[in-house]
């Protein structure tokens, strides 16, 4: 995960930087929250979470079903985690991954489209055109990868990096 981490079980690690968001404090500090909603909050929102290729209603209902054994669960009501969810959302937008999801939705609705329509003499040339537009979609989606994974791996801001190469030569002048 991006902004959290997690724990070989599963449960969300709890360090210093999570209380140091009041947002996700209040969520950890709430008795019928805890841990588990604040790994709600992770699962939902990370770019990096296993469920990320879910709708978001499809997401909300398998995390439930998962964390809080309950596939109905209406937890992201509660304005506790509405706050953490906007945001965790704010602390990981990145522009490139944004432009992925929007990618795929409409890689996704073209599926959708391309399941329920059946091909005739009539539309053949309308389908043509559309395989064309996602052939394009999925290039140009294709070029973004690249570019995410141009900008390399992401790594968490930690406070106990070392000084680098030039660093160490400043502060040695003496």
């Amino acid at each position: 995960m991006y902004l959290v981490n997690l724990d070989k079980t599963g449960k969300v690690i709890m360090d210093d930087s999570i209380y140091a968001v009041e947002e996700f404090r209040e969520v950890i500090e709430t008795k019928t929250l805890g841990n588990k909603g604040m790994l709600w909050v992770a699962l939902y929102c990370d770019y990096d979470s296993i469920y990320r290729h879910f709708t978001e209603s499809e997401r909300s209902r398998a995390i439930s079903s998962q964390v809080f054994k309950d596939y109905d669960w209406k937890g992201q009501k509660n304005k506790k985690i509405a706050n953490a969810i906007s945001k965790y959302k704010d602390l990981q937008f990145d522009p490139l991954d944004a432009q992925l999801r929007a990618f795929n939705e409409k890689i996704n609705e073209y599926t959708t489209l391309l399941k329920t329509v059946t091909i005739t003499e009539e539309n053949a040339n309308e389908m043509q055109k559309v395989m064309i537009g996602i052939d394009k979609i999925l290039s140009t989606r294709q070029k973004l990868l690249d570019a995410i994974e141009r900008r390399g791996q992401r790594t968490k801001i930690s406070g106990d990096a070392e000084m680098n190469y030039l660093e160490k030569k400043q502060s040695y002048s003496g």
